[in-house]
């Protein structure tokens, strides 16, 4: 059989395997491949000096690498297929195979880390997150004692402070491997200058001084609560740790994305809301990129994917992660949202009591109307209960024009004051604003 790119994806034990094998399947990448008809070996650089050693025996599909990867096939063996499949009239003819690629052959490709291995790993992983938890903890204790004093001198006096002295403070949370107060700190500068600011940046400040009394006692927590203190103070969860987890298989719909940058230091991120047709599940993944290099994904806003999502532990997860996935043809029949305003409006409260600091919260609402009052638009449902658009989202005129004053599905983003609308449902398609 052929070596098509639709088998190798098979292969890959999971998406995040196959993402890394892509971005992996490049000349600049190797050196020394070459092939005998049944064999095919290679040494894949990484990113310091290190190379990592890789064979195919095509007869049985064995495959074997020295990266000792949890996952198998690993990205290494996967990118060399790639490369395979792309560049087959460029490989070098060798009959006899290297003394290291007949090694690896006689290996198991199964677990090749010792025992000694695996608790040495370990070992370094826990001493260094301890030590990060330290820096953590003096950032904390210099965080809390920040804010009390903002409080002290009055929010009056905040109008008189010059950008840098948001900007060098955020810089020293980053510096206390805090980059998520940071991130906050920097927005306070943005919500003084807004006309209702003193009270944006009073509610930012309480939420954020609730986040380091958290913190300063994370250990008494639950753990599902931690997850979410760490989460918000910066510390995420690996890929390959995640993925370790129990999944949600289900056929999921891609209800609409939102794309921004980190004004810090120019990462653009790109969010994407699925919704479970069985599960009634929604799950938000998370896309980023450097400057104006592609995302390694592309997701159709009102396309289906059949697949298997992992969700980041919380105590109300939404981030997760496909497993694996494949497109899907067949029309969604999943639910339509939200009867009633007040109807979220519960599901909201039950959300903000789990997570406390919870920034976004996805709203699906069955039918309602546009509607504008004292030049505020508002979505209205049959109960006449409303919810407001925000102000700066372009997108409410969109969603105005695309339901021409009619009764639609809408989808957004909710930040506990105003809706940013992302798409409506029209015909039975998802129309992206």
């Amino acid at each position: 059989m052929a070596w098509t790119h639709q088998k190798i994806t098979s292969l890959a034990p999971n998406s995040l395997v196959l993402e890394k094998a892509t971005g992996l399947a490049s000349p600049r990448r190797w050196a020394g491949i070459a092939g005998n008809g049944n064999l095919l070996w290679g040494e894949c650089k990484s990113g310091g000096e290190r190379h990592y050693h890789t064979v195919i025996r095509f007869g049985d599909e064995s495959f074997r690498c020295d990266c000792k990867s949890s996952f198998h096939p690993c990205r290494h063996i996967l990118a060399l297929l790639f490369y395979f499949s792309r560049n087959i009239d460029k490989i070098a003819f060798a009959e006899f195979p290297p003394a290291w690629a007949q090694q690896l052959l006689k290996e198991s490709p199964v677990e090749r880390l010792t025992a000694e291995e695996k608790s040495r790993r370990e070992a370094g992983r826990t001493r260094r997150f301890g030590q990060r938890l330290e820096l953590m903890e003096q950032g904390n204790r210099e965080l809390e004692e920040w804010l009390l004093d903002l409080a002290r001198h009055g929010l009056s006096a905040i109008d008189e402070q010059p950008p840098a002295f948001w900007d060098g403070f955020a810089s020293r949370m980053v510096d206390a491997k805090m980059r998520g107060a940071g991130r906050r700190i920097r927005n306070f500068k943005r919500l003084a200058g807004k006309e209702n600011g003193f009270e944006l940046l009073l509610e930012e400040m309480a939420e954020l001084y609730l986040l380091a009394q958290a913190f300063k006692q994370l250990e008494s927590l639950p753990e599902a609560l931690q997850e979410d203190a760490l989460s918000q103070m910066g510390v995420n969860r690996k890929k390959e740790e995640v993925l370790n987890e129990p999944g949600l298989t289900d056929t999921w719909l891609a209800l609409g994305q939102a794309e921004g940058e980190d004004d810090e230091d120019g990462l653009r991120y790109r969010r994407t809301w699925f919704l479970g047709e069985k599960s009634s599940r929604l799950a938000l993944l998370l896309d980023f990129s450097w400057g104006n290099k592609a995302y390694d994904t592309h997701w159709v806003v009102g396309g289906s994917v059949e697949g298997e999502l992992v969700f980041y532990p919380g105590s109300y997860p939404l981030r997760a992660l496909f497993r694996n996935h494949q497109m899907s043809n067949r029309p969604f029949q999943g639910k339509s949202g939200y009867a009633t305003v007040e109807a979220f409006a519960q599901a909201y409260a039950r959300a903000l009591a789990a997570n406390p600091w919870l920034q976004i919260f996805p709203c699906l609402l069955a039918e309602v109307f546009p509607a504008q009052e004292d030049g505020q638009l508002w979505l209205v449902d049959s109960a006449g209960k409303k919810i407001s658009l925000s102000s700066e989202s372009p997108a409410r005129w969109n969603l105005l024009a695309v339901s021409g004053g009619r009764p639609v599905q809408a989808f957004g983003e909710w930040d506990g004051k105003a809706l940013s609308p992302l798409a409506v449902v029209a015909e039975g398609r998802v129309v992206p604003l």
